[in-house]
């Protein structure tokens, strides 16, 4: 049943909820204009003290009417069979279960039923002790609650019982008091609030009394009805569980006192096996809990410890990387810088090689030039040797040569040191002139 169900059956079952109401429509009827009687509003509603009396009044007669509808349900539910006949034999205690298990579930129809309540609680015995030894005991006991519960149920209209005189009583004092106020020594004629107060005095004090007296009635009449359910329950109760489970009385006493013994043994080793199975249990709680502990313990030092190092790993290694970057840097542009002064001085090589090359192109266009001239003076050598070998004058002709070529030779020195050209017509022409 969730929360809102139980808290709107609360206030189903209140009576300050329902006197209130009743006080509070009777007081609008009043002031409505449809209650018009005179003594009624005299007594009822005729000073602030009879308001609280009547809506105290209001109260406890809602307690009544309730309590009233409540043993009225139950007197018309008791006549209903909630457990099966007593086989023949009895039944074993181990049986009770089944029979708790097949009595009505509480709801708004049986909730708060004496004799549904009765048996509940006498099987639950048979079932947490596994016997129905001491069943009888437990029954009157249980009838003796049920009789200080009915009791104790009309504590609130014994209140209100005892407070509506106790209101009559303050309204008879506030109503002297305001009669003796209105006493003045000079106005002893006029004495009509003096009557006023007194007539007070006298109406909350016969109105708290009446209405004492109809609730007092009221619960005696309940309270003897109430007491006839109790006695109907309790002879219901006794005749479904009395003589119900199967006993182990015998004549002499020795089948009790074995069955006794071997349920104590029973009961005992079963304590002691909960008890070590609990002590098992609460030692793997507490292992498992001081290993989960040990473990966390050490995994959130673990996780420290490694978050801290690799905190400080990578601040070095980033330390290293950035100094790496800016050596790296460095070196590259150091690199870089004699990449190119290595370039420069390799394209001034390069131009004085160019320059080198082109001088040489030059030596060897002359030298190519000075070996046709060659060629061309062995031509004429041969020409000329042909001719002095005709005109017999060879020797003189080979001084020439010698002569010439010696010049020659000469003139291939001067050009290795400075280049220079060659010049064989003049040597010929020399030589045709020797």
């Amino acid at each position: 049943m969730s929360k809102i169900n139980v808290l709107s059956a609360l206030l189903l079952r209140s009576p300050l909820v329902w006197g209130g109401a009743l006080a509070f429509c009777f007081f609008a009827l009043i002031h409505g204009g449809v209650i018009t009687d005179a003594n009624v509003i005299r007594y009822l509603a005729g000073h602030w003290v009879e308001y609280v009396e009547t809506a105290m009044f209001c109260v406890g007669l809602a307690a009544l009417v309730i309590k009233w509808i409540d043993v009225e349900r139950q007197r018309r539910s008791v006549d209903d069979e909630l457990l099966a006949p007593v086989p023949e034999g009895g039944q074993e205690p181990a049986e009770a279960a089944a029979l708790v298990a097949s009595l009505p579930v509480e709801d708004d129809a049986t909730s708060g039923s004496y004799l549904v309540t009765r048996l509940r609680e006498g099987l639950d015995l048979v079932v947490r002790t596994g016997s129905a030894e001491g069943l009888q005991d437990h029954l009157k006991y249980l009838a003796d609650l049920d009789a200080a519960r009915a009791a104790q149920s009309y504590g609130l209209v014994r209140f209100v019982i005892w407070a509506v005189p106790i209101m009559g009583f303050l309204g008879t004092v506030i109503g002297i008091t305001e009669a003796i106020a209105q006493l003045s020594p000079t106005q002893l004629e006029n004495i009509s609030g003096v009557v006023a107060g007194l007539g007070v005095a006298f109406d909350t004090t016969a109105t708290a009394l009446a209405l004492s007296m109809v609730l007092m009635f009221m619960q005696f009449i309940i309270d003897r009805r109430e007491q006839s359910l109790l006695g109907d329950v309790d002879g219901l109760a006794w005749v479904a569980l009395a003589g119900r489970f199967q006993s182990l009385e015998g004549g002499d006493g020795t089948a009790l006192a074995v069955a006794r013994l071997g349920d104590a043994v029973g009961r005992g080793s079963a304590q002691l096996l909960e008890a070590q199975e609990q002590s098992w249990q609460a030692l793997e709680r507490s292992a498992t809990g001081s290993i989960r502990h040990v473990f966390e313990e050490s995994a959130d030092r673990l996780q420290a410890t490694l978050s801290q190092s690799l905190d400080e790993a990578l601040g070095r290694w980033t330390e290293s990387l950035v100094q790496a970057q800016s050596h790296l840097a460095s070196a590259r542009e150091d690199r870089w810088s004699r990449a190119a002064d290595a370039l420069t001085m390799a394209m001034k090589t390069f131009e004085h090689h160019q320059k080198t090359l082109a001088g040489q192109a030059e030596l060897l266009t002359r030298v190519v030039d000075a070996t046709h001239n060659v060629a061309a003076l062995e031509r004429t050598l041969e020409s000329n040797l042909s001719a002095l070998a005709d005109s017999g004058r060879f020797e003189e002709t080979l001084a020439t040569l010698s002569a010439a070529v010696q010049l020659l030779a000469a003139r291939a020195q001067d050009s290795a040191v400075e280049p220079r050209r060659v010049d064989l017509q003049g040597a010929h022409r020399a030589g045709k002139a020797a």
